[in-house]
This record gives structure tokens, C-alpha cells and sequence, in this order.
């Protein structure tokens, strides 16, 4: 059977050899079997029967075709692209998934703050690193009545309010700790682990600087009449620069002055280590930051102003609004604010700003919140049990009820992805 089938293959070969007007003495078996694949080939037809002339043209065509069949998936694949990015930019979404969840002890008077990819845990009983698994690292107890901290990249000083003692941790643990001779009102810290604080010694204040040892930097002795009453500071990531933020009475009215010192090499020809200084009458400052070494911004209960300088700084730019701020955020590239609404059928109006001063984005909001931060570009508006978030461009990207209550809520720069701290757990929440 196996032969005859063979045989019939091989006569079938043979008339499609003559049929091409082939010479079959010059063809052996294995010729004939080629030629059963060559006439599947366009271009082998093309070569054997058309002209020379034709051919050029009908190839032509067929990579013209090929071309613009390929441009058309290449289009396509753009257009679903983009429509993914524009539905994933622009769309609210209004549901999430918990995708992990993590178990905690119950603890009332926890906070929490960001450092990198882990958080630092703090309470009257210590501090502690943890990761997004809620996966301890490493652990310090202290003893503190009312415990305040701040962060700067991965550093961070924890000081207790209206008491004496300071810790300072990194990634990987105790950097130093020490005591002041005073009362603590105000702490921040470098990434190197330089300490600034505000001290109080009762007519008279001080704002010190420390290494994370408590070997003292600089002191200096600031009262009302002189300078005025500080009500916030802020240290340069590289600890050299100090901002502070006085509140004074001149002639019966309140003034504001922003005071710049620079405690490296630029600030050794002052006394005082004074490298800028600007008043503002009417006005109240009650925060001061940095968002990198060269700038700083002050917020004031009426506006904005942003200033710049490596060893000296000036204003750059003022904002002044006419009406009330309700609240405001930041991050290191963008500050926002909220008002009050002038439209019946919201409750706030949001506008955001770049530290150039350009408005970025305004648009009025419904949202119910009673806590408010920006990171990493996104706002996060949070009650007990809701959650909104808006971006830095004003696009409402979430907005749900929560199944548990809410102690704080993180966002990792992933796509979609958030980590939301419950009374019992760490939830890692994928909106959808």
C-alpha cells in the first residue's frame, strides 16, 4: 500500500513538472520533491511567468502592502496603547482589591512616616523600621509623653515635645540620641543627621543644632523684642542651611520675618551666619521648608514665596491669594491648596502650583476628609473610613468608601497600587 501510495506521489510530481514546462530528464526524485513547496512562493511564480518589466511593479505593490499592513498594526497598537494610558490617566476609579494583607497589633497614638521603601513606626513606647509587609526590622524603646519627629530621605529625629529627650535613626538603625538642657518645641533633621531644634527658656527661645551625638553645632538666642517668635524651621537635606520663620510685633502690627543661616563656609563672615532676610508686615508664616539645598518655600496664611540661592538667599517669586486657605500640601515638586468653594455644588476649591509659580492645574472638589498629605505626586484626602486621591494635575483618580478604619495611607509610585494602614492591619490595595 505504502508503494503504490509512493508511486501515485511521484506521477503527481511529474505532471506538475510538465505542466511547468520542465524538463524531466534533468529532474531526480529529489528535484520533484522540491518542486512540490516552489509554487507556493509568489516571487518563484512571479520569476517564471511574468516579464521583467511587470515584475518590478507587482513586488512594488506587494511591499507597499506589506508596509502599510504593518503601519496599520504598529497604528493600532498605538491607539490601544494610548487609550490605556489616557483611561488609566484621566478615568476615577471607584473600587479596589486588596491584594495582601498583613496583621498588626492594635496600638492607639501610632504614626507613621515614610522612609524609602520601608515606614518608621513611632509612639510614646519607641520607635521602629517596618516594611510594607508590616515586617519588623529593627525596634527602639524610649519613654516619651508626646512624641514628634521628622524625616529627611531616610533619616529621621524623634524628639518628645515640651521634653528633653532626641533619637535619631536611619535604615539601618540608632544613629545617636542625646538630651537638651531645655524644653523641646519644634525638631527637624538632615539626611546627614544634623538636628535642628527650637528650645524654650520662658521670655527667652533658643534654636540650637546638634549632631546626632548632641555635640552642639550652633546656638542661637532669639526673644521677641530682637527677632521674634519662631514659629517654624527647616534644615537643607545637606544640614548646612538653616530657615527659620519668626513672628514679630512692630509698632503694633505683626510682621513676618523669613531668616536664612548658613552654617558652612558661604556663612563664617557673619556672626551670626545671616546669609538672607526678608520681612513681610501683615503677614503670618507658620511653615518653612526645603525642597532641596538651593530652595526653600514659606507658606503664609495668605500666599506663597519661593526663594533660591547656594550660599545667599532671595525671594524668587511671590503668590498672593485673596482669599482664605483652608489647607495645603507639598512634595518636592509641586504645593497645593484648598478653599472654600464659591460653587453650590462643591465644597472646596483645589489649585496647584509649581515652585516657578505657574498654576498647574484648579478645579472645585466634593471630597470628605480629615486628613490631607501629597506623595510622590498624588494627594491623598482620608476620613476613618474614605479615601480620595487626586494627582498633581488635578485628575481624580480615586474615590471609595473603606471596609475598616483608616489610620493612614501610603503611595509607592506603583501602578494603581497603595498601602492603607488599618487599626488591624497593613492592606496592599490595587484600585480598580
Amino acid at each position: 500500500m505504502k508503494k503504490e501510495k509512493w508511486k501515485a506521489f511521484t506521477e503527481k510530481l511529474k505532471e506538475k513538472s510538465q505542466f511547468l514546462k520542465l524538463d524531466d530528464d534533468d529532474i531526480d526524485l529529489e528535484d520533484e520533491m522540491q518542486m512540490e513547496e516552489e509554487p507556493l512562493s509568489a516571487e518563484k511564480l512571479l520569476l517564471d511567468d511574468t516579464p521583467e518589466e511587470n515584475l518590478e511593479e507587482r513586488l512594488a505593490r506587494n511591499r507597499k502592502w506589506v508596509f502599510r499592513r504593518r503601519l496599520a498594526i504598529v497604528v493600532l497598537l498605538a491607539a490601544i496603547a494610548g487609550g490605556f494610558v489616557l483611561y488609566n490617566q484621566f478615568h476615577t476609579f471607584e473600587d479596589y482589591i486588596i491584594a495582601k494583607s498583613y496583621e498588626k497589633e492594635a496600638s492607639s497614638g501610632t504614626q507613621y512616616k515614610e522612609a524609602g521603601k520601608n515606614l518608621y513606626r513611632y509612639n510614646s513606647d519607641g520607635i521602629s523600621c517596618v516594611t510594607r509587609e508590616n515586617e519588623l526590622k529593627w525596634s527602639i524603646t524610649y519613654n516619651m509623653q508626646a512624641p514628634i519627629a521628622d524625616v529627611c530621605d531616610t533619616t529621621m529625629a524623634v524628639a518628645e515635645q515640651q521634653g528633653n529627650q532626641v533619637y535619631v535613626v536611619n535604615k539601618d538603625g540608632l544613629v545617636g540620641s542625646f538630651e537638651t538642657l531645655l524644653p523641646i518645641l519644634k525638631v527637624r533633621v538632615s539626611h546627614q543627621g544634623v538636628v535642628a531644634v527650637v528650645l524654650q527658656e520662658e521670655n527667652v527661645t533658643w534654636v540650637n543644632l546638634y549632631q546626632a551625638d548632641g555635640t552642639s553645632i550652633a546656638n542661637t538666642k532669639v526673644t521677641m523684642t530682637e527677632s521674634g517668635y519662631p514659629l517654624d524651621i527647616d534644615l537643607s537635606p545637606n544640614g548646612q542651611k538653616l530657615a527659620v520663620s519668626y513672628l514679630s510685633i512692630e509698632g503694633g502690627r505683626i510682621t513676618s520675618n523669613v531668616v536664612f543661616y548658613n552654617f558652612g563656609a558661604a556663612g563664617q563672615a557673619d556672626n551670626d551666619h545671616v546669609v538672607g532676610r526678608q520681612s513681610y508686615a501683615e503677614q503670618v508664616i507658620p511653615e518653612i521648608y526645603f525642597t532641596d539645598n538651593t530652595r526653600a518655600v514659606a507658606v503664609a496664611d495668605n500666599g506663597f514665596k519661593v526663594f533660591k540661592g547656594n550660599d545667599e538667599f532671595e525671594q524668587t517669586h511671590e503668590e498672593v491669594f485673596e482669599k482664605e486657605i483652608m489647607s495645603t500640601f507639598h512634595d518636592g515638586e509641586t504645593i497645593g491648596f484648598l478653599f472654600e468653594s464659591e460653587e453650590d455644588n462643591a465644597a472646596y476649591h483645589l489649585e496647584m502650583y509649581n515652585y516657578r509659580g505657574r498654576k498647574k492645574a484648579e478645579r472645585n472638589i466634593n471630597a470628605e476628609f480629615e486628613h490631607v498629605k501629597m506623595q510622590n505626586g498624588q494627594i491623598l484626602m482620608y476620613g476613618i473610613r474614605n479615601c480620595e486621591v487626586f494627582t498633581s494635575s488635578g485628575q481624580h483618580r480615586f474615590s471609595s468608601a473603606y471596609e475598616k478604619d483608616i489610620e493612614d495611607i501610603f503611595y509607592f509610585s506603583e501602578f494603581r497600587k497603595y498601602l492603607v494602614i488599618t487599626d488591624d492591619s497593613f492592606d496592599q490595595i490595587r484600585i480598580s
